[in-house]
């Protein structure tokens, strides 16, 4: 009779807790900006200090048809002409761009970046259809306090573009929007791009480390961006650089975009977010890419030079599954995450 009573009681418990879940999901509050430019992430910046040697380790793990280039570029940094020349290189994971930057003279926001966080991500940019709307995305954020770091502008085989970064990410956990305008870019969701090795087809979400995941929460929402849940995470099986793991995060997601973004605030390590903040601070930490078999994907990319950090998984009533990092970070700062999500019956 105890026995029967105690699963009774389990199961009102996780059914409570699944409406609970269920509720919190409804009251989080939707965006207000424009999904056809927000909903989709088309670029990602990466900057660092030395290219060649991490476009040689990433290519080396999967990227192809990575292009090198160098540039000079006339920008306005924080409203103020800045002369600036870069090598750079251009690739593509689907349909999303990568473009890395090593900064090699004038002082912009990729040297601030660099000074004050190191090798890694400095924005994800979105891209617009023309220069006025440009203007009106910027002018938006204006209107909600937040001002442009830095204007860029190129000349393309169609025209001239132009892009800005906003000032978001001394408040917004080291997230930088960038809005642009390329006149020979791609239409949006043109996925006709060169293709990877695996496991870069495609990214699973994009995720940043924070110190305080409701406050960022709070930053975004008030810039329209939506609210965020936030649960408190202990995965399952956990393991940190080859130990028993003991972490746990609070982790809060944007479930509205075409690749969701997770936000994670450590509550207990040791774990590889706490390292990340005390070499970075806060800022984007990993993108995530599926897998149909973890071991094997694992143990082929230890084999081109990318071992685990940090693994373990989920299991719940709805999903079940395992991830785990892979330690890139000491090859310009950004971690790639595998996802193996296991099929669940119907």
């Amino acid at each position: 009779m105890i026995g029967r009573t105690r699963l009774i009681c389990s199961c009102v418990f996780l059914l409570l807790a699944a409406v609970l879940s269920g509720a919190r999901a409804a009251d989080v509050l939707k965006p207000t900006v424009d999904l056809s430019v927000y909903g989709h992430v088309s670029s990602i910046v990466w900057v660092v200090k030395n290219l060649d040697p991490v476009l040689d380790y990433w290519q080396q793990l999967g990227l192809k048809n990575v292009q090198r280039t160098e540039v000079a570029a006339a920008l306005v940094y924080r409203g103020k002409a800045a002369p600036t020349t870069a090598k750079s290189a251009f690739g593509h994971v689907g349909d999303v761009l990568i473009e890395w930057i090593q900064p090699v003279a004038g002082h912009n926001l990729y040297t601030e970046f660099l000074t004050r966080h190191g090798d890694g991500v400095l924005a994800l940019g979105y891209a617009v259809k023309s220069d006025q709307e440009l203007e009106r995305q910027i002018e938006y954020f204006r209107s909600k306090g937040v001002d442009v770091a830095q204007r860029t502008e190129w000349k393309g085989a169609k025209g001239t573009g132009h892009g800005a970064y906003l000032d978001t990410a001394a408040k917004g956990g080291g997230f930088t929007v960038a809005l642009y305008y390329d006149p020979d870019g791609p239409a949006p969701g043109d996925v006709s791009q060169p293709g990877n090795a695996f496991p870069f087809t495609k990214f699973n979400h994009y995720a940043f480390i924070v110190r305080d995941v409701r406050s960022v929460r709070d930053y975004w929402q008030a810039l329209g961006l939506g609210g965020m849940q936030v649960d408190h995470n202990i995965s399952v099986n956990r393991a940190y650089r080859g130990q028993p793991g003991k972490f746990e995060m609070e982790l809060g997601w944007w479930h509205w975009g075409a690749a969701p973004f997770e936000w994670v605030q450590s509550t207990q390590g040791p774990n590889v977010y706490e390292e990340y903040l005390k070499k970075h601070g806060e800022g984007f930490h990993h993108f995530g890419v599926d897998v149909g078999d973890m071991d094997a994907a694992a143990k082929m990319l230890e084999g081109k030079g990318a071992r685990r950090s940090q693994w373990g998984g989920w299991d719940t009533p709805t999903a079940k599954g395992r991830f785990a990092y892979l330690d890139t970070d000491s090859h310009g700062g950004v971690t790639l995450e595998l996802i193996w999500n296991q099929p669940m019956p119907k």
